[in-house]
């Protein structure tokens, strides 16, 4: 069993609000997940509107197929 684990930090410059920054994150968590079938959370700076920190897992019976993922 092969996990691949990433932490993606990510800068919102135009987020006025939480709101803004959430539905910015949220459309960016769908595609990475959509694209290359992983899980996806937001795991830091949960309360700051221009920052936020990505966690991305993902869990396979082949190493080679996380050198894959896009």
């Amino acid at each position: 069993m092969t996990i691949g684990v990433l932490q993606l930090e990510l800068s919102v410059p135009d987020a006025m609000s939480l709101k803004d920054k959430r539905r910015v994150i949220k459309s960016i968590k769908d595609r990475i997940a959509h694209h290359n079938n992983v899980s996806i959370a937001e795991v830091g700076a949960l309360d700051e509107h221009r920052r936020s920190i990505l966690g991305v897992a993902m869990v396979s019976n082949d190493s080679r197929y996380g050198r894959k993922a896009r």
